[in-house]
């Protein structure tokens, strides 16, 4: 513990003493709102914009929304940014601000993958990237005829990245099932993040939670993520209970455990791991049986749902009953089961004590008092619906100002906790989000609330306008593990940070997330030195590391790297979400580079492995099943064997399903094109793999499609986006 406490003490001194003093003009900043929410809240409004202006000392620019379309409002926004004086850096919605519906876009997001031939409003991302990332170019499509949701396209004349100039939030309360209630929910809220602004307060406590399903449910990225808290937050070392863990299977049913933990007054942030949808926070499995008349339960409760959902699609019941009753042998008694409607109504009050739904927050008096929440699921933060997850944790009558969210699903394998560590040194929970940005991901609430520094410094003035030898002072000096990252984070332009410089940060820096920025700088430069850091990275202590070292050797391909993957294949102890990524790598790695590999490995390991033949076979089966799997499908397509309807399905595939080793033949392939209804969606296929060792082999196809005008205007542009995507 007193090392600790030494430790926070010197990494503190050390950000006092190397960060400078800004004496920088105000920064501005925009409350943007609908003109009913400002008539219904102007004192609250009033007093909220007064805090921002004498606690965060913010230029406030109270931007009135009259026009009622996102065009007029991006436009306010970016001329209050170009201002040579006192100009913004970020902005909050709050009320009924139009909804940007983002199209075409889907390699801007982590994991949002669905046919845009789906209903609009699904197959759309909502996104204020539109409203504050200014490289992003849109046209317009149309508007929708029933909710606030205007539709735009991604254009190929902006950039095809992330860069937000802005970082902003949502503040949307709806009515839910009491028409009028949203501008009492709004002026309650204001008054909360107001009183959080007037009376801020130190980091007193950090929660995670891990749900089931949740990263392959490995233990170790989970002990992991527990460690680098440690890291992120070592102020807390010296508070009681400040660290705390829950997982899924701690209890039979988690639900109301979960919901007390989250109660607590004193919890300051809560990292939330599960599954998820907009109205329902997946906590747990079905409990498991531990009893033999608990598992007779157990396999009863899952035929009645497999007929449940049979009847709601139209299926015959009956011929299902029989089938099963068949095929598993169920006695005569177990059948009459199926059909107890008592049963079947245990089933689903069970079933509502794994989950935390909308309703609950009523039910329960659920008000969340964390601070800050992250949910890290699919779909919590869908601020745009008339109601979500994420909402109801803000607009509860509890301590819950903030959170980061996806509009929809969102992926897994990502760092949820970057820069996490920023937030015990007083840095605006918008400024996370602008870090790490995704088409999808938002704050949800007052993207200005702050904890209280342990010690007062410069921090946020630094990331809106440090200069480059500011961050080179905190890199040589800070000890703070995520400054030092934000430092090469903010450096990453700068010629003087070499990619030798990285990698060597990569290999010797003690703080896990020093190592794992350093990595993903190297990965976004397309690094001749990337090679050795997947090498290096795939056997880091740290696990979300490996974990990202095997996601980027999969994307890359390169054939030195399959000794790499056959490690990984044949480690006996690799972690279970290493483990299954790795697998599934097998399939990007032909049969010819990746199975000598194995096999070479498993006679290093034989002697260490009992039973090394059983053993071996099994680790080769597995590679033998994946490696080389997608050669046939591939060569049909590009030979011109695929029916029409096919070749799209196996085209929309290779988003993520073409090994780079393949996509030159690809590239080849698209070259000979005439038909645009394939084409289009090949080019936008070729747009996705730019980590791919083969990548460059493509430019020159595409580039020369943007530039034949016997090809379609539709056609050209799409090369264009692509081009961008893989330069």
């Amino acid at each position: 513990m007193r090392k600790r406490n030494i430790y926070s003490i010197i990494s503190l001194w050390c950000v006092l003493f190397f960060c400078p003093t800004l004496h920088a003009e105000r920064k501005g900043f925009a409350v943007v709102i609908d003109s009913i929410s400002y008539q219904q809240a102007q004192h609250e409004l009033a007093e909220y914009i007064r805090a921002l202006e004498s606690k965060q000392h913010f230029k406030v620019y109270t931007v009135v929304d009259r026009w009622g379309v996102p065009d007029s409002i991006r436009a306010t926004l970016k001329g209050l940014h170009a201002r040579p004086h006192e100009a913004i850096i970020g902005a909050v919605f709050i009320g009924d601000i139009p909804i940007p519906m983002i199209r075409d876009a889907q390699h801007l997001c982590s994991a949002f993958k669905m046919s845009q031939k789906m209903p609009w409003q699904e197959s759309s991302v909502p996104s204020d990237r539109y409203y504050d990332d200014f490289s992003l170019q849109f046209d317009f499509l149309k508007r929708d005829s029933t909710a606030p949701y205007y539709y735009y396209s991604l254009s190929a004349r902006g950039s095809q990245q992330v860069h937000p100039d802005l970082f902003s939030g949502r503040i949307r309360p709806t009515d839910g099932d009491m028409p009028g209630s949203r501008y009492t929910k709004l002026k309650a809220y204001l008054q909360k993040a107001t009183e959080a602004k007037l009376h801020p307060e130190r980091m007193m406590s950090v929660f995670v939670y891990t749900g089931s399903g949740s990263l392959s449910e490995s233990k170790t990225a989970h002990i992991d993520e527990m460690a680098s808290m440690h890291a992120h937050f070592p102020s807390l070392a010296h508070r009681p209970n400040a660290y705390r863990y829950m997982d899924y299977s701690d209890e039979k049913l988690i639900k109301q455990k979960l919901m007390n933990a989250l109660m607590s007054p004193d919890l300051s942030v809560a990292f939330m791991h599960h599954h998820g949808d907009y109205d329902t926070q997946y906590l747990s499995a079905w409990p498991k049986p531990s009893t033999a008349e608990e598992a007779r339960e157990y396999l009863l409760h899952c035929y009645r749902s497999s007929l449940n959902r049979a009847r709601h699609f139209g299926y015959d019941t009956d011929s299902i009953r029989r089938n099963l009753q068949s095929r598993d042998q169920l006695p005569d008694a177990w059948m009459a089961e199926l059909d107890d409607s008592a049963l079947a109504k245990d089933d689903s009050l069970e079933s509502a004590m794994t989950n935390i739904v909308l309703s609950d927050f009523a039910r329960y008096a659920f008000r969340p008092n964390c601070r800050v929440a992250f949910w890290d699921a699919c779909y919590n933060g869908s601020w745009h619906r008339e109601n979500c997850i994420a909402n109801e944790y803000i607009f509860q009558p509890g301590k819950t100002i903030c959170g980061l969210g996806g509009s929809v699903n969102v992926l897994q394998d990502k760092w949820p906790d970057r820069f996490a560590g920023l937030l015990e040194q007083g840095v605006m929970i918008g400024f996370l989000n602008q870090l790490n940005p995704d088409l999808e991901m938002h704050v949800v609430g007052d993207p200005t609330f702050a904890f209280l520094p342990e010690q007062d410094h410069s921090l946020n003035d630094l990331i809106s306008s440090g200069k480059q030898k500011d961050w080179k002072r905190l890199l040589r000096h800070s000890l703070h593990p995520d400054i030092q990252a934000l430092a090469l984070h903010q450096l990453q332009e700068s010629k003087e940070l070499s990619d030798q410089h990285l990698l060597e940060y990569l290999k010797t820096s003690p703080y896990e997330s020093v190592r794992l920025e350093a990595f993903l700088l190297l990965q976004q430069r397309h690094s001749d030195d990337f090679v050795s850091a997947i090498e290096n990275a795939a056997d880091d202590n740290f696990e979300l590391l490996q974990r990202f070292a095997v996601n980027a050797l999969i994307k890359n391909g390169d054939p030195r790297l399959a000794n790499t993957l056959a490690g990984k294949l044949c480690d006996v102890n690799t972690s279970a979400r290493v483990a299954f990524n790795a697998l599934q790598g097998a399939q990007f790695f032909s049969r010819q580079n990746l199975l000598p590999a194995v096999e070479d490995r498993l006679r290093q390991v034989a002697p260490y492995v009992v039973q090394p033949e059983t053993y071996a076979k099994g680790v080769l089966k597995n590679a033998e099943n994946y490696a080389g799997r997608w050669d046939e499908e591939i060569e049909k397509l590009c030979k011109g064997e695929m029916s029409h309807k096919r070749a799209l399905t196996q085209i929309n595939f290779m988003r993520i399903y073409c090994p780079p080793y393949l996509l030159p033949q690809v590239a080849g392939y698209a070259a000979t094109l005439k038909d645009d209804e394939l084409l289009l969606p090949l080019l936008e296929a070729l747009g996705w793999h730019r980590q791919a060792y083969t990548s460059a082999q493509v430019l020159p196809v595409v580039e020369k499609l943007m530039k034949d005008t016997s090809h379609s205007e539709q056609v050209r542009q799409e090369a264009l986006k692509t081009y961008k995507r893989l330069k």
